[in-house]
């Protein structure tokens, strides 16, 4: 097929290019993202919809965006649309597939608004009544999330970061810390903050001998990467990063877990949710439920991972770990995570091809 993408996010869509062009579809993709600097990739300038407009999207921009690019665009087969879903409003009068994949809440930029949010979902099941869409997450935060407020069924597919090159081969004793803004300190460790690197190469972060990662949400990009590399890697147990984000939510941690929070509103949805409403950030027990779909608690997909009770416990760990045993391991998890993803991807696109 010959599948074209605009999109907000570089990694998410540089997975999946590299997962369909391995298979021998075509992928035309147009970035307005501000870290497409990551793949070597240029800002595209895109009238109607760029990074300057998107998060203003309604009717009428929708309109004008297949007016302005229906000539050029209607030779594709499919659309892929990953950040953010609401894309998919932009390809409803082209009649033609559009897969979706959820990766961090689904409804931006229409949090604050119940009309948006409501046409967003009845477009979602326009087209799945039309079977137009492919509904799938990266993560199972986002697919529950979905599931939640759009009443579909939402498909879980992984990330998996096959553009590294590169695996951990650590030159340094020292770990790094990826962090928001909570600095942490050991006695008897040193860490480097990742921020302190700059703009880094991969071959950088792969000589550190593990990586500490204090969560700002869910799911994150980096965290897959950094699977992919078996980079061991530590972070807080349930239970410890709740006491973090009771304490520090204001230094980073599980900081951008709903668009409501980062824009600093509180009280929940505009769309009514009966019970675990996951966007009343304020709300200890529901952060407690949803983070249960953190990537890095599911031992199906991401086995391995260290988790801490507290600061002391993670000095002691990393201090008595088996590094080589643990990235060895990830290792032999990494050949079979890719032949999951490949096959689950592969049925999809099957289904989507059956049904052109």
């Amino acid at each position: 097929m010959k599948l074209f993408n605009l999109d907000l996010h570089a990694t998410v869509i540089k997975d999946l290019i590299d997962l369909f062009e391995g298979v021998g579809h075509q992928v035309d993709h147009w970035s307005i993202s501000s870290h497409s600097w990551i793949h070597g990739w240029a800002m595209k300038d895109v009238d109607v919809v760029n990074q300057f407009t998107w998060q203003h999207l309604n009717e009428t921009m929708c309109r004008r965006f297949y007016k302005r690019y229906k000539d050029e665009l209607s030779g594709y087969d499919a659309f892929i649309v990953t950040h953010t879903p609401s894309f998919a409003l932009l390809y409803t009068e082209f009649n033609k597939p559009i897969i979706t994949v959820a990766s961090t809440r689904y409804e931006a930029p229409f949090s604050g608004s119940k009309r948006h949010w409501e046409w967003l979902n009845s477009s979602l099941h326009d087209l799945s009544r039309r079977q137009l869409i492919t509904r799938i997450a990266n993560n199972k935060y986002d697919q529950h999330y979905c599931q939640l407020f759009t009443g579909l069924s939402w498909t879980h597919i992984p990330s998996y970061c096959g553009h590294l090159n590169v695996r951990w081969n650590p030159e340094h004793s020292s770990f790094l810390l990826d962090s928001r803004m909570l600095s942490i300190r050991l006695k008897n460790a040193n860490l480097i903050h990742k921020k302190s690197l700059g703009r880094f190469e991969w071959t950088d972060l792969v000589k550190y001998a593990g990586i500490i990662v204090i969560p700002y949400n869910a799911s994150v990009m980096s965290v897959f990467e950094y699977y992919t590399a078996c980079i061991p890697l530590f972070f807080p147990s349930k239970k410890f990063c709740m006491e973090l984000y009771e304490n520090f939510s204001d230094l980073g941690v599980l900081s951008d877990l709903s668009w409501s929070q980062i824009s600093g509103v509180e009280g929940g949805s505009v769309l009514h949710v009966k019970h675990n409403d996951p966007n009343n950030y304020k709300d200890l027990g529901v952060v407690a439920h949803w983070l249960g779909y953190a990537d890095w608690y599911d031992t199906e997909w991401m086995p391995y991972i260290t988790q801490f009770d507290s600061f002391a416990d993670l000095e002691e760990k990393i201090n008595s770990i088996d590094l080589e045993g643990i990235s060895g391991k990830m290792r032999l998890h990494n050949e079979i995570r890719k032949q999951k993803i490949e096959m689950l991807w592969d049925r999809e696109l099957n289904i989507l091809m059956n049904n052109k």
